[in-house]
């Protein structure tokens, strides 16, 4: 609920600080909730009430938007920009604390609201890295940022501030770094956050602690691995950090045998709290990469990847529930939910933890309301 207060001061054995208009809700499901970013099918508030229900009941504190299910080929949340603005308005309207609502919107390839469902065209980082025309880049992102504005969402998972690595021969990582070169990296990447700033849209760079290296594939019962990670790569964060620019950072997938050999960045305190807090400064929302990746999913499990990212110092646990390999569930936020609330119980999550994060995550929602 809104507090009284325009905003309250809020601190912790953590030592964490936030300005937030909302209440640290009573009830540790609901501040567990909080931690939810999920993803969900349906294009209408009818086709959508499983998750508008799990809003509602707190067990869901964000959501994330895509045009295409994975697992079906249809057409998932986004087919106009009238009926997106309609399902987010109802989206919204479900619970006491309002959803952030998300999307992959990096231009290019990567941008789920598309030309063909009526979205003005957009330009990939590597487009923009390649002309390194700053000011075309804050104008090309500016249109971007103000399409998500039009329809109501709240956060924009980027800019991908990975370094380009001419060795890493993936189309994806081709297409989505705009330079090798780190302080190019932060200068375009502090082009695309302000221009979302101008739309009160907030941002999540990406992929902490950067996947420039060399990505080895996926191998059952081991994950993914990058070889030849570099320092390098903590460049644009530690300068966008101190800066006072990064509204969230999303951690990767994949273990960096460098900084933590024995966990994926979005389970490693040695990454997160280690490097990102500790190293770099940053104290602001930390959301982990998608929990259903094999990467994650067939190595730790659903419940132990939940306890070790939550204790890695993630914040908000993102579950795209479009994975096409681990079944869609609309209940994935409540039982995520269940899981914290047993793993506190048990002593194997502080309590304090959940209540550093959710602190966070409300704070970063009042620069929305």
């Amino acid at each position: 609920m809104r507090s009284d207060l325009d905003a309250e001061s809020v601190s912790d054995e953590f030592g964490v600080i936030a300005q937030s208009a909302y209440e640290l809700p009573a009830d540790i499901r609901a501040r567990a909730g909080q931690m939810m970013m999920v993803g969900f099918r349906g294009m209408t508030s009818l086709e959508a009430q499983p998750t508008i229900r799990n809003i509602a009941n707190g067990s869901v504190g964000a959501v994330v938007l895509f045009d295409v299910d994975a697992e079906t080929g249809e057409p998932r949340n986004i087919q106009s920009p009238t009926q997106l603005r309609t399902l987010i308005l109802a989206l919204k309207s479900a619970g006491e604390i309002p959803i952030l609502v998300c999307v992959d919107a990096e231009g290019g390839f990567y941008h789920r609201l598309k030309e063909r469902y009526g979205f003005p065209p957009t330009t990939s980082a590597a487009e923009l890295g390649q002309r390194n025309d700053l000011a075309f880049t804050r104008s090309a992102v500016g249109v971007a940022a103000a399409a998500l504005a039009d329809v109501g969402i709240d956060m924009n998972l980027a800019p991908v501030v990975d370094l380009l690595n001419p060795a890493n021969l993936t189309v994806s990582a081709r297409r989505r770094s705009f330079s090798s070169d780190p302080a190019l990296v932060a200068a375009h990447a502090r082009e695309f956050i302000d221009a979302h700033h101008e739309h009160g849209i907030l941002t999540a760079s990406k992929h902490f602690p950067g996947m420039g290296g060399i990505l080895r594939p996926y191998l059952p019962g081991h994950g993914e691995t990058i070889e030849n990670w570099t320092m390098a790569e903590l460049e644009p964060y530690r300068i966008l950090a101190a800066e006072g620019r990064l509204d969230a950072v999303l951690a990767a997938r994949i273990t960096h045998p460098m900084l933590d050999p024995d966990y994926p960045a979005c389970l490693s305190r040695k990454i997160v709290q280690g490097v990102l807090r500790d190293k770099l400064g940053f104290d602001g929302v930390v959301i982990s990469d998608a929990l259903e990746m094999l990467a994650i999913w067939d190595v730790y499990g659903f419940e132990r990847g939940i306890i070790l990212a939550v204790n890695a110092g993630v914040d908000m646990l993102l579950f795209c529930n479009e994975s096409g390999l681990v079944p869609y569930s609309d209940e994935r936020g409540p039982d995520a939910v269940e899981v914290i609330v047993s793993a506190v119980a048990r002593g194997e999550i502080p309590e304090e933890r959940v209540n550093e994060a959710c602190r966070r995550i409300l704070a970063l929602k009042s620069r929305r309301t």
